[in-house]
């Protein structure tokens, strides 16, 4: 008696294992060649998009982020020249040649580090191949339509299917939270609830923003935060 439900409950575990296995599996994966070469180009030419998107923002960023240090740099410069106190804050010459030194050098490292990503390059890179993806996904779409009972319906999709590859190797991949992003324009077809939308969001401000934020507006928020201390505390 033991041993026959010993061996239905593994019977029982093992039917489970296969289940959660097919539903591991993505859906366009259990259909045919049509449909997943389909869904490769269009979520492919979608994350390329974002893509695209996403370091045209690091540019735009980048640009404000060397101004507003810049700008930093020089008010840090006029502070002794025109002998001023910055509220509850009085700063000694050493203090003031130290800040301008170490601004000086934050800017020329963050300048060089940005400059050799080439936002403005990856930007039109992902724009140019979401482009050509979608020419391949426009013809696919056609052949779909208009020639689903043309006898050479299998040789023109695997055309189509060698071109994406083709184009695939030409340019870089796009990120993982490109993907991700791209996935917010369908939420209902990616099952996304809003846990998950609002993780997205998340993930894509601390990769894109945090760290520009940070450094054009963080020295801001230290100088407040140091006045406001010394104004409670007297």
């Amino acid at each position: 008696m033991l041993k026959e439900l010993f061996n239905y409950w593994k019977k029982v575990k093992r039917a489970r294992r296969i289940s959660r296995a097919r539903k591991s599996i993505p859906p366009y994966l259990l259909k045919e060649f049509e449909t997943e070469l389909n869904y490769k180009l269009w979520s492919t030419k979608g994350a390329r998009f974002s893509a695209s998107h996403r370091t045209g923002t690091l540019q735009r960023l980048s640009s404000q982020c060397v101004g507003y240090l810049s700008a930093y740099l020089i008010i840090v410069g006029l502070v002794n020249v025109y002998e001023l106190n910055f509220w509850k804050i009085t700063l000694s010459n050493d203090e003031v040649n130290f800040a301008s030194v170490s601004l000086s050098v934050l800017i020329l490292l963050f300048s060089q580090l940005e400059t050799a990503e080439n936002f403005v390059l990856k930007s039109h890179r992902y724009h140019d191949c979401s482009l050509d993806i979608a020419e391949l996904y426009n013809a696919l779409r056609y052949t779909k339509t208009y020639e689903s009972e043309n006898a050479d319906k299998g040789k023109i999709l695997q055309e189509i299917s060698e071109k994406y590859d083709k184009i695939l190797k030409r340019y870089e991949n796009h990120k993982p939270i490109d993907y991700e992003r791209f996935q917010l324009i369908k939420p209902g077809y990616f099952k996304l609830n809003l846990r998950k939308r609002l993780w997205i969001d998340l993930k894509y401000y601390c990769i894109v923003y945090f760290k520009y934020h940070l450094l054009m507006y963080g020295p801001l928020i230290i100088f407040m935060s140091v006045n406001l201390k010394r104004l409670i505390l007297g």
